[in-house]
């Protein structure tokens, strides 16, 4: 993670903490649960009430108020035992909660938001070198699910949206790499993308449209069938309008051919 803070915590993939180059032991859950909602939400207070959801759900115990406490001056023992007094003061009480202090504290989460929001400030088709780089190194970013070694259910329905935001980042660097020309790398990371989550329209639209550039007509109506069957048998619908004309583009010189032949 190419940031510069005096304390770095990894929330895309497994929950990770160093200071000063050095990893932190997070120990268990709870205190994993904590620094992990802390850094979703860097420079910001995070209330009592939000940070006991997040590490006991809907049922905390009679003490969680305490134990919570006791969560963050164990955090804040194990960050001056490797950052000095200065580390100590990243994470700060702050009413009606706590805040993680940026910049001394900086994420994985905030470098990834940075990469894409450069992405597209290069506009299609003349900055597709640079909006294709920038999102490399965006999504070269995540280890894996978001949170993945959480179980709070608060933590992992933000991680969701986390997951979706990079399936995202993913559909925009295949829009970036079709202007450059690149099909066999579109073809290979969205047919990845669509085995994962079979009902993302865009994905499916850059596939079809990596096949249809490389002139491989009979693969772009292949994908397209196959489209077709999953929406209908899964949702009873069919693919929106920006595919269809894709495959009319194709099946329309073919319909007339046909009708002509058959004259």
């Amino acid at each position: 993670m190419s940031t510069a803070g005096l304390v770095q915590v990894s929330v895309l993939g497994p929950i990770e903490v160093t200071v000063a180059g050095q990893p932190l032991a997070l120990g268990g859950p709870g205190r994993r649960a904590l620094i992990a909602t802390l850094a979703l939400d860097v420079g910001t207070v995070v209330g009592v009430p939000r940070l006991l959801e997040a590490i006991w759900g809907d049922d905390p115990p009679a003490t969680a108020t305490t134990k919570l406490q006791g969560h963050v001056c164990a955090l804040r023992q194990g960050l001056v035992r490797l950052g000095g007094p200065r580390a100590a003061r990243v994470v700060r009480t702050r009413r009606p909660g706590y805040v993680l202090c940026a910049p001394d504290a900086t994420t994985d989460l905030d470098a990834f938001e940075n990469l894409v929001r450069q992405a597209r400030n290069s506009p299609l088709p003349s900055g597709a070198a640079r909006r294709a780089a920038a999102l490399e190194q965006a999504l070269l970013l995540w280890r894996g699910d978001a949170c993945t070694d959480l179980s709070s259910p608060w933590v992992a329905a933000v991680a969701a949206s986390l997951d979706e935001r990079r399936r995202r980042a993913t559909e925009d660097l295949a829009e970036a790499r079709l202007a450059l020309g690149e099909h066999d790398a579109v073809i290979d990371a969205m047919q990845s993308l669509v085995q994962l989550t079979p009902y993302r329209e865009r994905a499916w639209e850059h596939l079809i449209s990596a096949h249809l550039e490389r002139g491989d007509f009979a693969s772009a109506l292949a994908v397209h069938d196959q489209l077709c069957r999953i929406l209908a048998g899964d949702l009873g619908t069919a693919p929106g309008v920006r595919i269809s004309r894709l495959i009319g583009a194709i099946r329309r010189p073919r319909a007339d051919s046909t009708s002509l032949a058959e004259r």
